[in-house]
């Protein structure tokens, strides 16, 4: 075995000179900030799919349980009141409040000092 061996014990091409993967965590200082960077989007993505999911099926249950022909949407639109109606309504209607709100909270983190920096 080399004296460049790897942090496992092994001496292969996984452990060049100069990799210090392990390294780095053992000499990181605490509340340093990491290297790596970590995005939140792909969460909030999640989140907002539960979420919308949460209300077609709520959407579906409420127009099954109870016997009502139309429903008129916020003065403008008359929609019928069947399940499939009712569940793309609260899909589409979570999807677009989600949509504007996380679109504000992009427009707003542009404007945030310690994102610039």
């Amino acid at each position: 075995m080399s004296d460049r061996a790897g942090a496992d014990g092994v001496d292969d091409e996984d452990d060049r000179p100069g990799d210090d993967r392990v390294g780095d965590r053992e000499n990181a200082i605490e509340g340093e900030a990491s290297a790596v960077e970590v995005s939140g989007r792909p969460y909030l993505l999640g989140a907002a799919v539960v979420v919308t999911l949460f209300a077609a099926a709520a959407g579906y249950v409420v127009a099954a349980n109870n016997v009502v022909d139309a429903v008129t949407v916020f003065g403008l639109v008359t929609l019928s009141g069947s399940p499939a109606t009712m569940a793309a309504y609260g899909a589409v209607l979570s999807a677009l409040v989600l949509g504007v709100l996380f679109g504000l909270v992009t427009v707003a983190s542009r404007f945030d000092e310690d994102a610039i920096n």
